[in-house]
């Protein structure tokens, strides 16, 4: 069934794949933009423009007038030095917090329906074991915020209407930032992923997430993992990228150095083999491409 809808995000890295896919599915779609050339961009993909401050009550409670479902993918993650420092992260928790509330509570109605962003990486380390919506969660200043975002989606569903959080695992996307990161680091030789060797690192590639997005407007409420079908171990993807940059091995950035740079790289050197399962079984969405394999483009 069509809605319309209004994209949040709607260029950035996971909304350049998922505004082009909710038209293709037969949605209307209105993206927010802040310039002409992403104006010009997401008029391509066959969908409205429009700009809205997000972190305007005002604005953004007229939305509801005109849309029956937001989606809310907007982020503002840093990258290198900033990503280590709590004011880095400023934005990216102003738009889970003001703006997640705001979007939530223009559609917080009855027949209302809002799609929010949330991570995976507040997950506990569970060694080998799989993890679903169930396991315990363990948060510091850099990803709190996402426990604020999943109680905009619930609240949605509170007000009689259909509220819905997607715990997305790490993103990959040739053209991410991250990802350029990655393969930058790993040219000197080193694995920008923490922990121990044999623990596990869950990833989702950008097309498999956008495909979610999709299937999460006309899915059921709730909290759901979203990522890789199956996720690999860390030794697994230090020998993928060598092998894609022509070098014979990488090195590992071990838990204890982990500990020592911060909660932030803590968080990360979990052993967290997330599963999609719950979001499969509710939507019939399917991951398709495991990280691991897709090192070498």
């Amino acid at each position: 069934m069509s809605s319309r809808i209004f994209v949040a995000g709607a260029t950035g890295v996971l909304g350049r794949r998922a505004v082009p896919a909710l038209v293709d599915a037969g949605h209307l779609v209105t993206a927010n933009v802040r310039s002409d050339d992403a104006r010009r961009l997401v008029e391509s993909y066959g969908a409205a423009a429009t700009t809205v401050d997000l972190f305007d009550p005002e604005a953004t409670r007229r939305l509801g007038d005109d849309h029956d479902t937001i989606v809310n993918i907007a982020t503002a993650i840093p990258t290198g030095a900033s990503a280590a420092r709590r004011s880095g992260w400023a934005v990216n928790d102003r738009l889970r917090t003001e703006a997640a509330d705001n979007l939530a509570a223009a559609v917080a109605r009855p027949g209302g329906r809002y799609v929010g962003e949330s991570i995976t990486f507040p997950y506990v380390d569970r060694g080998d074991d799989w993890i679903d919506e169930r396991v315990a969660t363990s948060y510091f200043w850099g990803n709190e915020s996402s426990r604020h975002a999943e109680a905009a989606a619930a609240s949605v569903t509170a007000a009689g209407g259909v509220g819905t959080a997607l715990r997305f695992a790490m993103f990959f996307a040739d053209d991410s930032a991250h990802v350029a990161t990655f393969r930058t680091v790993a040219k000197g030789g080193v694995l920008s992923l923490p922990g121990a060797a044999d623990g596990y690192f869950s990833w989702v590639h950008v097309d498999d997430a956008a495909a979610a997005v999709v299937a999460a407007v006309e899915g059921p409420a709730g909290l759901f993992n979203v990522a890789e079908p199956e996720p690999a171990r860390r030794a697994d993807h230090a020998a993928a990228l060598a092998a894609a940059l022509g070098r014979r091995s990488l090195r590992l950035i071990p838990s204890p150095v982990a500990r020592a740079a911060g909660a932030g790289l803590t968080s990360l050197a979990r052993s967290q083999r997330i599963s999609s399962d719950a979001f499969a079984s509710a939507t019939g969405w399917e991951p398709r491409r495991r990280v691991v394999d897709a090192w070498g483009g």
